[in-house]
């Protein structure tokens, strides 16, 4: 079976496909395991760095969170803050503007150089608001409802620290479009907050919020290089861009792909700390680490085609060396296949010339091989098969001639009883009128019928013919079709086969008018197309079913009696292609109920085939 199928292929391909075979599919194997191998440990080495990175940035920034926290520790309990908060409500407008200078004094002392913090605020148990250190000119201040909800929080927490993210849709601006640049671009920041309690009896007397920049947490990881494209952020447990170093991941927003927060904490409960995730088309191996004691979460992002990138070029590298081995193989495979090959195509293009017909051919090949001796047996079966098809087509004509004289000199002894009977009634109720008219195309039908000489007339005297046919027909059938004609002069002296057209007419009247209701109408058409003539004949009766159109062109239908001769339409066809080639012949086009058309092309000749009619 498997040897069947190969036999299918060419020579020249099959040797081709087992060198190919032999040389490509090893290195195929090696390029892929090459590739793969050299894909998995870069992916690994750089999960295993990114990994690092980012538990190194999880940690410096977890170091600085907490530098803030005991800072805010520090201001909560210090003595300023502790009587200005508990005593608020009795203090003068000196005395609180006193407070506020020392607490402003205290901070920048300790802000100014350590930390990018850029504002402290205190709020009082009754949301009074302090402004413990900041731009006194620029005060920062929250949105209404975006500080309810944060106070909120910090209720809740009962002393405990809650960071969130901040940028200008959470800020009120006085004039907004008068705040200088330089205040709009510390907008993005991260807020601590807590609530601070009274030393002595513990109660809680107030709110306390720092205010850092944001850059001052993107700082400690702007510089860290992980490869082009890739990307390192800060989100919470909500999904909430915490702080970024790329202004297309903006602050405060939730990260543009939803599936990343549920990705993270999927695999964290797990303890899987790196995986793949296509983001906007595109794979990205992402890698995250936890941040302790704030839900966050230091993430990266480093697209996968950077990854491969040094694996894809050791892939092509191969690829050009086994696409080498390939063009090696199949150079080698054409010269050990050219001996066998060069004389094989000369006795298939040889065959090739024999199933076009051309019997003459004869293939050169004077070696003594097996293809050689093939070959001359070739020669020889040729110009035996050549004698013998010269002595059938000689008898073929032969008998198709004498076939066709036969049916010429046939006349259906049927239709000349019918026709008689008709001149017969004519002549007894009409007091013989008609019977010179009807006589008279009785006998030159008779003569056309019976003509010798060239089987090839002009249409000129085809169209006589027709003419004395149609006058007998309508007698007998009492006015029920009428005939038009439409030939050009033109064509009149161009050449047709001897009665080719009456039993297309005939057919016309028999199946096509004679079932219909009332009169029908034959239209008979004749005109020049390119180098050709077509003759159309067209009636508008009954029509021919669609499956009935090529059982008639390939054999006559029946009611023999009722016809002129046994010439029909398939016959008339055949003819045709006899006479003048393939390329002629006739067709039909019906529809039923509506018309039939029977369209004859013919080449315009008027003697044998030298002479062409034109316009």
């Amino acid at each position: 079976m498997m040897i069947k199928i190969f036999r299918n292929f060419k020579i020249r391909t099959r040797l081709v496909l087992l060198f190919t075979i032999l040389s490509i599919i090893p290195l195929l194997i090696t390029v892929i395991l090459v590739y793969k191998d050299s894909s998995d440990a870069l992916k690994a080495k750089i999960s295993t760095y990114s990994l690092q990175v980012m538990s190194q940035v999880s940690e410096n920034i977890k170091r600085e969170l907490d530098r803030l926290e005991n800072d805010s520790v520090e201001i909560g309990f210090s003595d300023v803050v502790q009587n200005t908060l508990v005593h608020y409500d009795q203090m003068g407008e000196w005395e609180l503007e006193h407070a506020i200078y020392i607490m402003r004094e205290n901070h920048v002392k300790k802000f100014s150089f350590l930390h990018d913090v850029s504002d402290v605020l205190l709020y009082t148990k009754s949301g009074k608001k302090i402004n413990a250190y900041g731009d006194a000119g620029f005060s920062f201040n929250l949105k209404q409802d975006y500080l309810d909800n944060y106070l909120s929080q910090l209720h809740e927490k009962d002393g405990g620290v809650v960071w969130v993210p901040i940028n200008t849709e959470n800020e009120y601006h006085l004039v907004k479009h008068a705040t200088s640049a330089e205040q709009l671009s510390k907008s993005n920041g991260v807020l601590l907050g807590r609530a601070v309690r009274a030393l002595s009896e513990g109660d809680r007397i107030g709110y306390l919020m720092i205010r850092t920049n944001e850059r001052y947490l993107s700082n400690i990881y702007k510089d860290i290089d992980i490869g082009q494209g890739s990307e390192i952020f800060v989100l919470d447990k909500t999904g909430r861009v915490i702080s970024s170093r790329s202004p297309h991941i903006p602050v405060t927003k939730p990260y543009f792909d939803a599936k990343m927060m549920g990705k993270i904490k999927e695999n964290f409960e797990v303890s899987q700390h790196v995986f793949s995730l296509d983001i906007e088309g595109e794979k990205y191996l992402v890698s995250f680490a936890p941040v302790e004691g704030v839900d966050w979460f230091v993430v990266s992002t480093i697209p996968f085609s950077y990854i491969n990138s040094d694996s894809q070029k050791i892939y092509a590298g191969a690829i050009f060396i086994a696409i080498i081995c390939f063009v090696i193989a199949v150079l080698l495979a054409y010269l050990f296949s050219s001996s066998i090959l060069a004389p094989l195509n000369r006795l298939r293009k040889g065959m090739k010339q024999v199933q076009g017909g051309n019997l003459s051919v004869i293939v050169q090949d004077h070696c003594n091989d097996e293809i050689g001796e093939l070959t001359q047996n070739f020669n020889n079966m040729l110009i035996e098969i050549k004698s013998l098809m010269d002595n059938i087509k000689n008898q073929e004509n032969q008998k198709r001639l004498a076939e066709l004289k036969a049916l010429q000199a046939q006349i259906n002894p049927h239709f000349l009883s019918n026709t008689l009977n008709t001149v017969k009634f004519l002549a007894k109720s009409q007091k013989a009128n008609n019977i010179e008219s009807l006589t008279t195309s009785l006998i030159q039908l008779f003569h056309m019928t019976m003509g010798k000489g060239d089987d090839l007339i002009t249409i000129e005297k085809e169209l006589e013919y027709i003419t004395n046919y149609i006058n007998i027909q309508e007698y007998r059938y009492l006015n029920k079709f009428k005939v038009s004609f439409d030939i050009e002069p033109e064509i009149l002296e161009c050449k047709i086969p001897r009665l080719l057209l009456q039993p297309v007419v005939e057919n016309a009247l028999i199946h096509g008018i004679g079932p219909m209701d009332g009169q029908g109408m034959v239209v008979i058409k004749g005109f020049f197309y390119d180098k050709d003539i077509k003759i159309t004949i067209t009636d508008n009766g009954v029509g021919i079913p669609e499956e009935e159109l090529e059982v008639i062109l390939q054999k006559d239908q029946e009611c023999e009696a009722m016809r002129v001769n046994g010439i029909g339409i398939a016959n008339a066809g055949e003819r045709i292609k006899m006479y003048f080639g393939a390329q002629y012949g006739l067709s039909i086009e019906s529809a039923q109920g509506l018309y039939t058309t029977v369209e004859i092309t013919i080449p315009a000749l008027k003697q044998g085939s030298e002479q062409v009619c034109s316009r």
